[in-house]
């Protein structure tokens, strides 16, 4: 697979350039704005007789599949580009297994294990989904004879902890309602249901992180599928700042593009657990290079994979 990027005054010329370098059957992996005007990414799947560093695919058709597949889901154009050529690079014959080395080489995986945990913090903007997943980690636990105490910051929002109370009298473990500057008091595990917060908003960040430090927890970035790519990688960037190294990807049974998440794990965030549905009992699923790769390769309108798998994904 040929992959060339073109940078043109504007984006006629450089589909124009395309056209004459790669020929009529190149793909457009993606396009971006510069200061010289707009960068285009294309590729194409080179003759025979041309020699190319990455080793071919043993079926070119498949391999542009690949291509239109992960470009779909509208991660940086950069990145798409990462992934497909380690892809193209493998050597591997069947489509998941090629873009699961893609994937393997451009993201880090480290799952939660409630097991093994001690104190962690779920943050995040507001609606991403953090009360669900902190009562989907509470039922795992419980499920393994784990302990676990849970606590939320979420009091000031009329009915923010509502979810998560029912839940724990279900599981009899009711949550600790805790102020940001209150320290979750006590060893052993502990999660902490944090309030939605500005991640560009001074205060809400320097409150959050006190509650981080106080309580000396790992803060794990909850964030739904679907979101605008750029809208993420600077909203990853800004939980980093404070200490986050891991995400869990909610709502992937709702979005048709995970191009957001995979910005904002793009820059060195753990992709770690994932939830597919808002359902309690569904729980969450660990999101390896495998179950990523075959989302990204599945049929956007169908079913998602995690959904009919639990656990195996």
């Amino acid at each position: 697979m040929l992959v060339r990027t073109f940078i043109a005054p504007s984006m006629a010329r450089a589909l124009s350039e395309v056209r004459r370098e790669l020929g009529a059957d190149a793909v457009i992996l993606g396009s971006t704005q510069v200061p010289e005007g707009v960068e285009v990414t294309a590729a194409v799947e080179p003759p025979e007789e041309i020699t190319i560093a990455a080793p071919e695919p043993a079926i070119p058709e498949e391999a542009a599949f690949l291509v239109k597949a992960v470009a779909f889901h509208g991660a940086p154009v950069g990145l798409n580009e990462r992934i497909c050529r380690t892809a193209a690079a493998s050597g591997h014959d069947d489509l998941v297994t090629a873009l699961t080395a893609g994937i393997d080489e451009a993201f880090r995986f480290r799952p939660l294990a409630p097991a093994r945990e001690q104190a962690l913090a779920l943050v995040g903007p507001p609606g991403a989904g953090k009360t669900v997943v902190a009562a989907k980690y509470a039922l795992e636990a419980a499920l393994s004879g784990t302990p676990l105490r849970i606590a939320t910051t979420d009091i000031e929002r009329p009915g923010g902890d509502t979810r998560l109370k029912e839940l724990a009298a279900i599981i009899e473990n009711p949550p600790v309602r805790l102020s940001p500057e209150r320290r979750f008091s006590g060893g052993g595990n502990r999660l902490i249901d944090t309030e939605g917060v500005n991640p560009f908003d001074a205060y809400d960040m320097a409150r959050l992180t006190e509650t981080i430090r106080i309580n000396e927890a790992e803060p794990v970035l909850v964030l739904p599928a679907g979101g605008d790519p750029f809208e993420y990688e600077d909203i990853a960037a800004a939980f980093q700042a404070i200490g986050v190294r891991r995400i869990i990807a909610t709502r992937l049974d709702t979005a048709r593009r995970i191009g957001g998440l995979l910005a904002a794990a793009g820059n060195g965030l753990s992709f770690c657990m994932a939830g597919a549905s808002p359902v309690i009992a569904d729980g969450l699923h660990e999101l390896t290079p495998a179950a990523l790769a075959r989302l990204i390769l599945s049929d956007p309108d169908a079913d998602k994979a995690l959904n009919r798998d639990r656990k195996s994904a």
